[in-house]
């Protein structure tokens, strides 16, 4: 066949694959024991550069939410009136560091657009066996020995839980979680331990004086709803955006092939209740099982997500589990598969040194609903046009009416027709772009600004960019024929094939020695733009395959 060279000018490319719009995308970064953070040092800045890093790739990675552990063993990673600092920090149980690490933490996710979600140890406030955490005169039972109850497990492991049957331990807790929430613009609180040890726990005489007429389970669940109840009363007016969320074990109730220690029954986790009186916005279960043994993965995400009455269930997974970590790509396409609102990984160590192989796109957090019912400010309108720079590169640019910045709005955003594309800094106006290899004819991108729920609170005029020497190519008569190459210059040379389906095309590159290179393509439908890397001053022939057909084509260079 007969070679067409044309040199070119390449305005658009993108081959963007969403792998899901929306889908909570969470890592627990795990601080009690110096797990995840900080590093063994004391050094400030060290323990600084390294929480960066961590959100750093966590951002590379395509996640959008950290689950950053801010109390355990009735100590706490912020400035508090009630508890005293951690000793991770500096070492020493109370000591303060120069920095305030939830607030570092928050700023981080706003540099790297994550939420951040204050993860508090809430029932057990000890465990281990480092005393220096009780020998403080602020920790919990030294302060409030009655609120709190030995707890002595089956292996000789000892722990406190503070008493949730005991008002003032319930206030206590709520207090600890209005503070925070006062004085610190975290994106969500998740309570984890917020839950019984199990059966055997020492509150008969407060079930005596305070159970009524109830059953002990049932006074005991009412017990940790209780506690959600009053925090959702006095925390309301604080944080409107506030998410609520809690960890619950994974098996909510025994069912048949998920059998074993139950949320409702066992630890009196009453988690229905949770979600229909809104006390919580989302659940991440700790489902840490497989899908072969009992208790079955599948079968307990299932029902997780049958009993959200329309809240977000985000399945919690033991990235730690070896047996699991193969499994990770098919619990995510699963989590899809039956709508959940996401996962989580249990813990940032355990896929730190993974590449990004799960989330291949940006992808923004669910919708919360229920939540986006206050009382919208103006939001404005947003007009966008866009001119060509470059052979290779245009300039998108907008005029924000309300340009004003303030916590109600997080960030701009690009879309690619109504897909999400890159979030973009309040203090920006334009964005360049530059293409390489053009997939289509027509783009349409938009410019819509979110607010702190991650609504798109308004959005631009469509901007219609087209793809000129595609354009022309379609008219000229040559797009329903065989392949064809575009030379733009001795660097840049593109293949355009038109294809009848989506198929793979197979195409060896033949030196003149005879030695081939094969390299393997998806086609879609109509148009497909490639652009070829090999060196063609040594290759005499390409031969293109179609999986589909598996005709051949052949273009000969000489």
């Amino acid at each position: 066949m007969k070679i067409k060279f044309l040199i070119i000018c390449i305005l658009l490319t993108s081959n963007f694959i969403f792998s899901q719009e929306r889908e909570t995308r969470a890592v627990w970064v795990t601080t009690n024991f110096k797990l995840d953070w900080p590093p063994n040092t004391k050094d400030e800045l060290k323990q600084k550069q390294k929480l960066k890093e961590i959100f750093e790739d966590l951002s590379k990675k395509h996640f959008n939410t950290v689950y950053f552990q801010v109390r355990s063993n009735g100590t706490v990673l912020y400035n508090s009136d009630i508890e005293p600092f951690s000793p991770y920090i500096t070492g020493v149980v109370g000591g303060k560091p120069n920095y305030d690490p939830l607030q570092y933490a928050i700023d981080l996710g706003r540099e790297y657009d994550l939420e951040v979600h204050a993860w508090i140890n809430m029932i057990r406030c000890y465990s281990g066996a480092d005393d220096s955490f009780l020998k403080h005169p602020k920790h919990v039972r030294n302060a409030h020995p009655d609120w709190t109850v030995r707890v002595m497990d089956e292996n000789g492991k000892l722990s406190y839980w503070l008493n949730p049957g005991y008002y003032k331990a319930q206030d206590y807790l709520v207090d600890l979680m209005v503070e925070l929430t006062n004085k610190y613009d975290v994106d969500g609180i998740h309570l984890d331990f917020f839950r019984y040890p199990g059966n055997d726990f020492d509150d008969d005489k407060y079930f005596k004086n305070y159970g009524f007429k109830t059953s002990i389970d049932d006074w005991r669940r009412n017990n940790l709803t209780t506690i959600l109840r009053k925090f959702k009363e006095r925390a309301k007016p604080l944080n409107k955006f506030l998410k609520v969320g809690a960890t619950p074990i994974g098996i909510r109730k025994n069912l048949e092939g998920a059998v074993g220690w139950e949320g409702y029954s066992s630890v009196y986790q009453d988690t229905e209740t949770w979600l229909q009186e809104e006390l919580v916005d989302y659940l991440t279960p700790q489902i840490y099982w497989d899908f072969e043994n009992n208790p079955r993965f599948d079968v307990l995400a299932k029902d997780w997500v049958g009993k959200s009455n329309n809240k977000l269930i985000v399945l919690g997974l033991a990235a730690y589990k070896e047996d699991i970590k193969i499994e990770l790509n098919k619990m995510i396409d699963f989590s899809r598969e039956i709508n959940s609102a996401g996962i989580s990984f249990f813990r940032y160590a355990n896929i730190a040194s993974v590449e990004s192989k799960y989330f291949d796109n940006l992808s923004l957090p669910p919708d919360m609903i229920w939540k986006s019912n206050y009382s919208n400010p103006n939001f404005g309108e947003i007009h966008s046009n866009f001119e060509t720079d470059l052979n290779d590169e245009i300039t998108i640019v907008w005029n924000d009416q309300n340009s004003i910045k303030n916590n109600f709005y997080r960030k701009y955003l690009l879309l690619n027709e109504t897909k999400p594309l890159k979030l973009l800094g309040l203090d920006q106006n334009y964005i360049k772009l530059r293409f390489g290899s053009p997939s289509k004819l027509m783009y349409e991108y938009n410019i819509g600004k979110i607010d702190r729920l991650w609504n798109v609170a308004s959005i631009s005029n469509t901007m219609p960019i087209s793809v000129p020497f595609l354009v022309e190519l379609k008219n000229s008569g040559f797009v329903s024929s065989s392949p064809i190459l575009y030379k733009e210059n001795e660097e840049q040379i593109y293949l355009a094939i038109t294809s009848n389906s989506t198929q793979k095309a197979i195409i060896d590159f033949i030196t003149i020695e005879n030695i081939g290179n094969q390299n393997h393509y998806d086609l879609n439908v109509g148009l497909n733009i490639i652009p070829i890397k090999e060196n063609l001053r040594i290759i005499k022939k390409l031969r293109i395959t179609y999986s589909e057909s598996n005709k051949h084509e052949e273009i000969n260079l000489f």
